[in-house]
């Protein structure tokens, strides 16, 4: 194997963690990688302290978020996607942990299978005593890995458990806008573009358990888990009209979106004729109705 992987990581104010994260990159068994680290404007000292892999190991690139761009993670990942030099690309976070084969055993994978990108998991760490050091992926033995089991929420992964050809990873896009940072959207994307993909039973990351994270602040948070499920449903009806996801899919995440439409009593940063319109195409005049009767009911 002699195939480039570009890393891809976005980083704001990681100094306490970041080094931890780019110390296990260094460890890759496979040595053939570009890691490009995507600052989101940190006002910590972490810039400096990945400035010194940069310097010590010209596999490490940083790259600065233009300040006329919009803020976030997933902007981050647009960039360094972008500017990925090699054949396939893994994203990962800033507070997370390659274990030692991450890098070859995804690659191996893909290669062995032919595949345009591949799943495989992730287990917790620095968790406490109540929460499971196991994450659940039981589903892969139970649903197919296909479009409609992900679309219909029967399958489901993180960031960090992807590999994906670069070439395939570049036809997607993070969605990153109404600061919303929504991974999901790039993987809705995946599944519809391709169904070259595999599961593999392997644990390959380390996830950080703290406070800061961001799914379990969404668990917490009622506002902003709706806000988070509604823009993801949202988002991603473009995808499921232009890619031509199956009418199940398609009425399920219709029947989602029109869910969390009528849970929310809060401003929403969408204009209300943009979503009209984007609803219209799918022509289904009883959705329709349901979102107008509850725009004037607030």
């Amino acid at each position: 194997m002699n195939s480039l992987v570009s890393i891809v990581i976005p980083n704001y104010n990681r100094e306490s963690l970041i080094r931890e994260t780019l110390d296990s990159v260094l460890a890759q068994s496979y040595s053939n990688w570009e890691c490009l680290i995507v600052d989101d404007g940190s006002t910590d000292n972490s810039v400096e302290v990945i400035q010194e892999y940069t310097k010590k190991d010209s596999r490490f690139k940083f790259i600065q978020r233009p300040s006329n761009h919009l803020k976030g993670a997933n902007a981050c990942r647009n960039i360094g996607m972008q500017k990925a030099k090699g054949d396939y690309i893994i994203f990962f976070d800033s507070d997370d942990l390659m274990m030692q084969h991450h890098v070859e055993s995804k690659l191996k994978f893909m290669l062995d299978c032919n595949l345009d990108y591949a799943v495989f998991k992730s287990k917790n760490f620095g968790q406490p005593d109540d929460v499971d050091e196991e994450l659940d992926y039981s589903y892969y033995k139970t649903y197919e890995f296909n479009a409609d089991n992900y679309l219909l929420n029967n399958l489901r992964f993180f960031t960090n458990d992807l590999i994906v050809k670069s070439d395939v990873a570049k036809k997607c896009e993070f969605y990153f806008k109404y600061k919303a940072d929504i991974e999901n959207v790039l993987m809705t994307q995946l599944v519809l573009l391709s169904n070259k993909n595999g599961f593999k039973d392997e644990n390959v990351t380390l996830k950080r358990y703290h406070d800061a994270n961001i799914t379990q602040s969404l668990e917490g948070d009622k506002k902003k888990g709706l806000k988070h499920l509604f823009f993801y449903y949202y988002n991603i009806l473009d995808n499921i009209y232009d890619l031509n996801a199956s009418p199940k899919a398609k009425q399920f995440i219709l029947n989602q979106l029109l869910y969390n439409y009528r849970n929310i009593d809060f401003n929403l940063e969408v204009s209300f004729f943009e979503f009209l319109w984007k609803i219209i195409k799918f022509n289904r005049p009883s959705l329709l109705l349901g979102i107008i009767t509850h725009r004037l009911k607030k």
